[in-house]
């Protein structure tokens, strides 16, 4: 990724400015002369390879955003979830404590790192709150599709690690879905709602 200057092999005379940049894992490489061994050929060779790699700059975000939309390159071929595991630390004189350990490396930063506590959530909140943390992070919403898949991907978690069984509660039932069902007082409390709305 970027702009290097090279001269032709079979003629020393020529020189050219190489940009670089790799778009959804092919390399894309386009080429400009610079006419003439002055600065000035140089600077107006230069400028025009600025202009080059800053429309393939934006080719390559705007496919990296679709590929984050879909989800699929944030998923394992194990069925895990990229940047989420699951630990348990052992500390001397403390109860082990397990929790998922995230880490979310997006272009062009450093990588940020965050955990979940198992223990004081339980298996299915945890997760939740991690795969809802991931997608935060990168710039994703609950209702996007990516979020979809790695919600499904709790089962590949159950599968490689040994979990305590009073940690997971309610396998299945997402927090969404408890938090509906707790809002949904059914028809007695639909009936006591409108008789007080009157």
């Amino acid at each position: 990724m970027g702009i290097t200057v090279f001269k032709d092999s079979n003629d020393s005379s020529r020189t050219y400015l190489r940009i670089t940049r790799a778009i959804n894992g092919r390399e894309q490489q386009r080429y400009v002369r610079v006419d003439g061994p002055s600065k000035a050929a140089m600077k107006r060779a230069m400028k025009e390879a600025k202009e080059i790699d800053q429309r393939l700059q934006q080719w390559q975000t705007a496919v990296r955003e679709l590929i984050a939309l879909s989800g699929d390159n944030l998923i394992h071929e194990d069925g895990t979830v990229v940047g989420l595991q699951l630990q348990t630390r052992h500390r001397e004189g403390r109860k082990p404590a397990t929790e998922f350990k995230l880490r979310v490396k997006l272009p062009d930063r450093k990588p940020l790192f965050k955990s979940v506590s198992v223990d004081k959530h339980g298996f299915d909140d945890a997760y939740e709150l991690a795969i809802t943390r991931i997608c935060e992070l990168r710039g994703l919403s609950d209702q996007s599709e990516a979020f979809d898949k790695l919600i499904q991907c709790k089962d590949a978690y159950l599968d490689k690690y040994d979990i305590p069984e009073h940690l997971v509660e309610e396998v299945g039932k997402s927090r969404k879905s408890r938090k509906k069902s707790k809002d949904d007082k059914g028809w007695i409390g639909q009936l006591t709602g409108f008789l007080r709305s009157r």
